[in-house]
């Protein structure tokens, strides 16, 4: 739905940043979305608010969307997010 509704306007000026648990409730994962935004815009980040210990446990599938990313970080507290940003700069 994301790519139909703003796919168009993705483009080299862009830095997408994608917040989530990267569950897939065990459906298909469309990666290519993030794969297709990778290619258009400058920079790709996903930042995840579960513990890195619970990545690619259950339904997660934050390696596979990670192919497609710039970075994906832990992101939970503002500590976390500070850190997240201090990297950008």
């Amino acid at each position: 739905m994301f790519w139909e509704n703003f796919g168009k306007d993705v483009n080299a000026k862009s830095t997408m940043m994608f917040l989530g648990d990267a569950r897939n409730n065990y459906h298909s994962t469309n990666a290519w979305v993030l794969k297709e935004c990778q290619k258009r815009a400058r920079s790709v980040f996903w930042l995840n608010p579960e513990p890195r210990s619970y990545w690619d446990t259950g339904d997660s599938v934050i390696t596979e969307y990670s192919t497609y990313t710039d970075g994906v970080f832990e992101c939970r507290n503002l500590r976390q997010l500070e850190g997240f940003v201090d990297n950008l700069a």
